[in-house]
């Protein structure tokens, strides 16, 4: 029997989120998996996303039949495990036999012949395991057994609790489980929104709206990846949530913009298409290797993106300031679990200490480059007060020359609360969790 190539490139796709703390998502559209057909793609973006999203129940399960300790294992054995449990337990279509018995010869064709025993036989007892009774042990709302059931870590639930309290506390925890919804925009300025809708039917796609705003759309029905405006760039793929935060700009003509942690130019590239002008928008960021994925996505419909490699940590190389400066700043992103699973399980609780140190220093540099009288919108995708509302009230206690406001908008005003700030939380907003505040200074 030959050896799938959804579950090839799942294994390879998950070796190297577990070695090289690569993202899912972005491998599940590179060579990867390029050469896939339709349905093995299915599959295999099923098989990552679900032995990433129920990974503490899998290993308790596979520790639980396993002599030896997981953590003692090769990377490539662990995924092996991780692989056939998920097919076992979670995929009834499977059949149990064929998931044990390629993951046995996956861990063959790493050169580990000697473990294909191994795997076959912790395998076959995972297979007669019922989950409840393995779950007995653990009570079923204490947060160890939310964390197993729901597959998050004990301490990131106990946190969320503490926070949300217990029912909004399931709730996140539900949604980050369930596959997200694919969203898109406009990325040309030659394409209006009837004309996207009308090609995007022609090609049997049906598109709905989403609730944060008209010109942020979600697929229905069918392959938006497939469709010559995807392949084209005209259109681009971001979830509603980062779609929102640049309208917070209240972007005019003639600003002069930077985009100052731009990774892959999506929120540049909408700050560009809000602006409806030819001046040049600055899209900086550390890392060389993002830009240069951002200038293939977007440069070919916004000519006027200029993009500098600036580390923000340090004052900023511009001579002139800006007036617009939106700072999407590196955070934990517990926001975007549902999308990003693998984050869950490399976060650790002191994570969030040294996050607000870099995002204070990013933040401070940003307003020495803008203009008085400008705008600044900080933003994370991360749903921790120590990296957003901290941030913002140590930031602001430091500088009285700048004050929080709201945008002049009516129907923007209505996403922000009594604190000025907007608060997106995954399970009410159908989006990425996001934090935003407006800054203007003086």
């Amino acid at each position: 029997m030959s050896l799938s190539p959804a579950r090839v490139a799942a294994f390879r796709i998950l070796l190297r989120v577990l070695c090289e703390d690569a993202y899912a998502t972005e491998l599940l559209h590179s060579r990867l998996s390029n050469s896939l057909s339709e349905k093995d793609r299915r599959l295999s973006t099923e098989l990552v996303f679900g032995v990433l999203r129920q990974q503490a129940l899998l290993d308790h399960l596979l520790a639980r039949n396993s002599k030896t300790p997981l953590d003692k294992l090769n990377p490539e054995v662990v995924v092996a495990l991780r692989l056939g449990a998920y097919q076992v337990l979670f995929l009834a279509r499977v059949p149990s036999r064929a998931a044990i018995h390629e993951s046995v010869e996956l861990v063959k064709g790493a050169k580990l012949r000697s473990a294909a025993g191994y795997v076959n036989a912790v395998l076959r007892r995972v297979r007669r395991e019922d989950v409840e009774p393995a779950l007995s042990a653990f009570g079923a709302e204490s947060t160890a057994g939310l964390s197993l059931r729901h597959s998050h870590p004990q301490w990131l639930v106990e946190r969320w609790e503490r926070c949300y309290g217990r029912e909004k506390l399931l709730a996140l925890l539900q949604y980050d489980n369930r596959p997200p919804g694919l969203c898109f925009r406009v990325n040309s300025p030659d394409l209006t929104t009837d004309g996207m809708i009308a090609k995007l039917e022609q090609e049997e796609i049906s598109v709905g709206t989403h609730p944060l705003a008209q010109e942020i759309f979600k697929v229905v029905e069918g392959n938006l990846h497939e469709t010559l405006l995807f392949r084209n760039h005209q259109i681009a793929v971001q979830d509603a949530g980062s779609q929102l935060i640049p309208y917070l700009l209240e972007l005019q003509p003639g600003d002069t913009c930077l985009d100052l942690c731009a990774g892959a130019g999506g929120k540049s590239s909408q700050i560009a298409r809000l602006r409806k002008s030819q001046t040049a928008v600055i899209a900086a960021d550390l890392r060389l290797h993002r830009l240069r994925v951002a200038r293939e996505l977007h440069s070919g419909q916004w000519k006027n993106l200029k993009w500098v490699v600036v580390d923000g940590t340090q004052p900023l190389p511009f001579k002139q300031g800006f007036d617009k400066i939106l700072l999407d700043a590196p955070c934990s992103g517990t926001g975007t679990l549902q999308r990003h699973p693998e984050i869950r399980w490399r976060l650790k609780p002191e994570s969030f200490e040294g996050l607000a140190a870099l995002q204070q220093a990013l933040l401070q540099n940003a307003m020495r480059s803008l203009k008085p009288g400008g705008t600044l919108v900080y933003s994370t995708c991360s749903l921790e007060p120590e990296e957003n509302e901290a941030v913002i009230a140590s930031f602001l206690a430091r500088h009285p020359d700048v004050r929080l406001i709201l945008p002049e908008n009516p129907i923007l005003q209505r996403l922000f609360d009594a604190e000025r700030f907007v608060r997106l939380f995954p399970p009410e907003s159908s989006s990425d969790g996001f934090f935003a505040a407006v800054l203007r200074r003086a």
